[in-house]
């Protein structure tokens, strides 16, 4: 795979250490220039040739270096995200030393953003680069660096630098590799309440419930005719004393509360309405942030749990639970853009789903979105609504 690679473009740097060296070259030639003697010619041309075997040294190291990036699937807003490198020195007999990767990061510019000729935050913060100390001849080892992901959505990503300032620290050489990937980032997920769902729930039809089907080892469903493999604690013996026949005793089973979330966008950023200071904007990205929660702390209670998204055409989930579901409802959230066209269509005024329903408003309740006993959240109540006596090793316990 790394031979399908392009071949990188090689730069060549001066670093802060290396300018004051050639500084202190100039000088020193000027002296021995000036009033020559045998003590500046050798320590000029000492100086010199240090700077030259620097340059060479480091540039034939990395001539068969190649790296490979293998980006990961999906981060989250507020934890840290790894990225791994693969380096290989491709050569015989040269090994490589201190070997630093880092990436090329641009900030996308959106329609918005260009008319006001103001580049978007980074989506991305480099909190460490990845650093490899030897990589011998034929070697492949791997480095990994830490960002911190600023906001959500598709994070794409082009160019990472593989560089060195070995051995002598004044000068850096740069192999720039073009690799086109993709890292989807999920919206930051706030520890709610642990009773918040308990009180939305009880008593409606997302409470506990005893299921239609049979199974489980709850209240009577029926019987029916034995069959191989049945448990004798299931079997009915009255039945047998009284007819002579194998029957099994069937049970109920009770299903998890339900809840869907819904998130009303349907109102364009332009249109919301903002108290005096209030960012529009901000206020949609905590109602996706707030929906997300209400879907962690389903997750984490063991509801089923589903989620809509109302203004924009994007199909209902249906109600499950498990891990590989809610990825799936928070890559639905990551994917959100804000900036594209909206529809007042979409919402859940009429539904027979046996689900509690909540609904979550950018800026203020519209009760025509969804059924008339659904649960409204705004954004404002983001706050109000968080577990404040969770501690920081516990919520990230919680977001896992």
């Amino acid at each position: 795979m790394l031979g399908n690679l392009p071949t990188p473009k090689r730069r060549t740097r001066l670093v802060s250490t290396g300018v004051v060296y050639i500084l202190v070259i100039v000088a020193v030639g000027l002296a021995a220039a000036g009033r020559p003697n045998n003590l500046l010619v050798w320590v000029f041309s000492f100086l010199l040739a240090a700077l030259l075997i620097s340059g060479i040294v480091s540039g034939w190291m990395m001539m068969p270096v190649r790296a490979m990036r293998i980006e990961p699937r999906r981060g989250r807003v507020g934890e840290p995200l790894l990225v791994r490198y693969e380096i290989v020195n491709t050569s015989r007999f040269i090994p490589a030393y201190d070997i630093r990767v880092e990436e090329r990061l641009l900030g996308p510019r959106t329609r918005a953003f260009r008319r006001a000729n103001a580049p978007k935050p980074l989506p991305l913060e480099a909190a460490g680069s990845a650093w490899v100390m030897h990589v011998g001849p034929r070697e492949r080892l791997h480095g990994e660096a830490v960002f911190r992901p600023t906001r959500r959505g598709p994070v794409r990503l082009n160019e990472f630098e593989v560089s060195t300032t070995f051995p002598f620290g004044l000068m850096r050489k740069v192999l720039r590799f073009t690799q086109s990937g993709e890292v989807l980032i999920h919206p930051e997920i706030r520890v709610l309440r642990a009773d918040l769902l308990a009180k939305v729930a009880s008593g409606g039809y997302g409470g506990h419930r005893l299921s239609s089907d049979a199974g489980g080892f709850d209240d009577f469903f029926g019987v029916r005719e034995y069959r191989p493999g049945d448990s004798v604690r299931s079997i009915a013996w009255k039945r047998l004393a009284g007819t002579g026949t194998l029957a099994t005793i069937e049970r109920s089973r009770s299903v998890p509360p339900r809840m869907r979330v819904l998130i009303d966008l349907r109102t364009p950023t332009a249109q919301l309405r903002t108290a005096d200071g209030e960012d529009a904007r901000a206020l949609e990205e905590r109602a996706i942030v707030l929906a997300a929660s209400f879907l962690a702390l389903s997750d984490r209670l063991g509801f089923e749990y589903a989620l809509s998204i109302a203004g924009f055409d994007v199909p209902p989930v249906t109600l499950r639970k498990g891990h590989f579901h809610r990825e799936k409802l928070m890559s639905a959230l990551a994917a959100i853009d804000l900036d594209a066209e909206r529809s007042r269509t979409n919402g859940l005024s009429a539904s027979d789903e046996r689900s509690t329903v909540i609904v979550v408003h950018p800026d203020r309740v519209d009760l025509g979105v969804a059924p008339a006993d659904a649960w409204h959240f705004t954004s404002r109540q983001l706050e109000s609504l968080v577990d404040a006596h969770v501690a920081p090793s516990a919520a990230e316990n919680a977001r896992a």
